[in-house]
């Protein structure tokens, strides 16, 4: 049986050959019976070692896969440069690369050209254009959009070492468990592609901690070795420091015992904002893959990585449910000053906040008047693309930062997320 077993895998490691992907050491390469050998694509590079697994896995031409890597349900663009290690259940679209060992899983999505030094992790975490990982990152819970730096080859970047620390003691079970996020950026992030754009970016210096629920503006810069706190920190700052200075011993019931919880809640809510509007941007760029008759191979990885957006949107509510669950349990388990305040919003959560960012998900009033000059400018340059693998960002970069149609997009994107942090109230 197990002949019979290496006899089927050979096979079909020999019908990828055939269509021209580039399989280097053949016989210790691994293809599941369960993959559709269709998705990936020739003149794709497949290193020694590699496990290509799982009924979702796409895999572009042009990518190279260096070797000891396990695909499983990953969805890998064109033009990438992938190290060993995991890719699965995520999504990486062209131009995306990683170096040394790295881990790209649970919901991951990176946007075009974001890539990583070695030893990097990121689970339910979305990469915006060109965002740059240094090595030894572990992002979990984390929406980091990109920019525009000084290095014109890069958007916004994380030096090595940092941590987004995204765990919080509480909830009965691990699946109950409360899990903040982190949110880099903004939603002028896109446009900063555009012909003309002012230089704008997030850094974060080597080392730092970051302590979600956090929320760091375009343009900020923080310092190596900081320590960011749980808050929210406007554009064009610059975050230093924040290290404990001397070790604090307690009783670890006193830190399960919560202050007024309605400041994370405020967070959560402009996080979801931002990536309830970076989920509608996603909307435009699978329309404008459908119009402009991309191939199918790019709608649907375009496709795919709007559906980890709305995983990561799906994590931030699960997070608002599990502080409402935790804070309206029969044990009273916030101070006794803030006891009131803390079942007031976690009520509010379940009765009306929740409904209000869903509904707001759903509604597509204003979407497309206020895109279609955006729509029709990109159909036009994109008409002007030679024939080939056509890219977004590419057509979007010849397009005037501050003409109208760029103009429109932009009031309406940063509209949509100050409407619904109005409309929430806290």
């Amino acid at each position: 049986m197990a002949d019979n077993l290496v006899k089927a895998n050979q096979a079909r490691v020999e019908k990828l050959i055939a269509k021209g992907v580039n399989i280097l050491a053949p016989q210790s390469v691994i293809v599941g019976e369960e993959v559709n050998l269709d998705n990936v694509e020739p003149t794709a590079v497949i290193g020694a070692g590699t496990k290509i697994l799982g009924p979702d896995t796409m895999i572009g031409a042009g990518t190279e896969i260096q070797g000891a890597a396990v695909i499983k349900n990953a969805l890998i663009g064109r033009n990438c440069s992938l190290a060993a290690g995991e890719y699965a259940d995520s999504v990486l679209l062209d131009g995306c690369s990683t170096v040394g060992w790295a881990r790209v899983r649970g919901n991951s999505a990176w946007e075009e050209g974001s890539n990583s030094a070695h030893n990097v992790d990121t689970k339910t975490t979305v990469l915006g254009y060109k965002t740059t990982l240094g090595s030894l990152i572990n992002f979990c819970n984390v929406l980091m959009l990109g920019g525009t730096s000084p290095r014109l080859e890069v958007g916004s970047e994380v030096g090595s070492g940092t941590i987004n620390f995204n765990f919080l003691p509480f909830g009965a079970t691990v699946g109950a468990l409360i899990k903040p996020s982190t949110v880099i950026g903004s939603m002028e992030s896109p446009f900063l592609a555009c012909k003309g754009a002012p230089t704008r970016y997030a850094f974060i210096g080597g080392h730092s901690s970051i302590i979600a629920p956090v929320m760091i503006g375009l343009g900020t810069v923080v310092a190596a070795k900081s320590r960011v706190n749980p808050g929210i920190y406007p554009d064009d700052k610059l975050i230093g420091g924040g290290n404990l200075e001397k070790t604090v011993v307690m009783d670890v019931a006193k830190v399960r015992v919560l202050k007024d919880m309605t400041p994370k809640y405020d967070i959560l809510i402009r996080q979801t904002a931002i990536a309830v509007a970076f989920r509608k941007w996603c909307d435009v760029r699978v329309g404008w893959a459908r119009r402009n008759k991309l191939d199918e191979f790019e709608i649907k990885l375009l496709e795919a990585f709007a559906g980890k957006v709305d995983k990561y949107i799906e994590a931030l509510e699960a997070y608002g449910d599990n502080i409402a669950k935790y804070l309206l349990a029969d044990d009273e388990n916030s101070r006794p000053e803030s006891l009131k305040q803390n079942k007031a919003i976690a009520t509010q959560w379940n009765e009306k906040l929740k409904a209000q960012l869903q509904g707001v998900l759903a509604d597509d009033s204003g979407f497309a008047e206020a895109t279609a000059g955006l729509n029709s400018e990109l159909d036009r340059l994109t008409a002007e693309e030679p024939d080939g693998n056509k890219q977004f960002y590419d057509v979007l970069s010849k397009v005037s930062y501050s003409s109208n149609e760029a103009n429109a997009a932009k009031d309406y994107f940063s509209g949509l997320v100050e409407n619904i942090v109005r409309q929430a109230g806290l």
